[in-house]
């Protein structure tokens, strides 16, 4: 069961009074993972906001590529066939570590509620999970409240964004070979 203390380590529901940090908390469950779990993944509908009791969390997006690549002759079986094909390569690039503290998966508590990363253990992981229906309800019957966890929450999308913009820039320059200096 969560408790109102385990949710004062994380700077969203900080300086919250006791019966909010109560009643965001029964909402809420303590849920364990293993390393190399996959607790969600890019683009799946959010239902949940999270934050990292303990462990470690790694957000990651797949970067798509696309490349021609020569066909074998030996897999060529009429003259008419190409002898070439696209083929995507996918490969993950993290974007954030989430330490204990942190939340993650803020696309539950705002529109239109898709996920836009990949939550993965980088370290066996207990971590607080709150339904964003749910929150967003609590939000929704105490507006003072809603506007401190949302003002909070617009602070922690805001750093994230800036992180993954610096990451996939820098990411970029070395695939293209680009010196930012």
């Amino acid at each position: 069961m969560l408790k109102n203390a385990q949710l004062t380590n994380f700077e969203i529901f900080s300086g919250l009074a006791p019966d909010k940090l109560e009643t965001i908390a029964q909402a809420g469950e303590i849920k364990e993972f293993e390393e190399n779990d996959i607790i969600f993944h890019e683009d799946e509908a959010a239902d949940r906001l999270y934050g990292v009791l303990d462990g470690e969390v790694e957000l990651s997006i797949v970067f798509k590529d696309k490349i021609l690549k020569a066909v074998p002759l030996k897999d060529i079986k009429y003259e008419e066939e190409n002898l070439s094909r696209i083929e995507v390569l996918e490969r993950p690039i993290v974007v954030d570590t989430i330490a204990p503290g942190e939340v993650f998966g803020w696309s539950s508590a705002v529109s239109p509620g898709m996920r836009t990363a990949t939550a993965r253990c980088a370290r066996a992981s207990k971590v607080i999970s709150v339904p964003g229906a749910r929150l967003k309800t609590i939000c929704d019957k105490d507006p003072a409240l809603g506007y401190v966890i949302m003002g909070k929450l617009s602070e922690v999308i805001s750093r994230r964004l800036q992180k993954r913009t610096d990451t996939l820039v820098e990411a970029w320059g070395q695939a293209f070979g680009v010196d930012r200096t």
